[in-house]
């Protein structure tokens, strides 16, 4: 199992290598219907790689901004299907402050974001 895949299972956040001027990716995962961190920080322009490796999520999960009914969430993953990942839009473009998340198909798995 390459080392990536190895530490988004066990639920670590990690930097990947950046090259030149490009802000850090950082790597987010589920695992067996729950976010093994509930909290992600990252520095403003920093990305996230949203994972899921839950085998067991049915349709999958979302890593979506937590707003009122009828707000469009700044963030959101969509659904990410099990064993896939994808990169969670406008994430870079947030300015610094903190912003819960939830998965939107799972409203119990919610977290924090932390934007520096």
């Amino acid at each position: 199992m390459p080392i990536v895949s190895l530490l988004a299972a066990l639920g670590l956040v990690m930097p990947l290598p950046a090259a030149g001027p490009v802000p850090e990716h950082h790597v987010f995962a589920v695992l067996r219907d729950y976010f093994p961190s509930r909290t992600v920080t990252i520095r403003q322009g920093e990305s996230i790689r949203f994972v899921d490796t839950d085998p067991t999520a049915g349709p999958g999960h979302s890593l979506t901004e937590t707003v009122p009914e009828g707000v469009t969430p700044r963030f959101d993953s969509d659904i990410v299907p099990p064993g896939t990942f994808k990169d969670v839009p406008n994430v870079s473009s947030l300015p610094p402050g903190t912003y819960a998340f939830n998965c939107k198909i799972h409203n119990v798995l919610k977290g924090i974001l932390t934007v520096g």
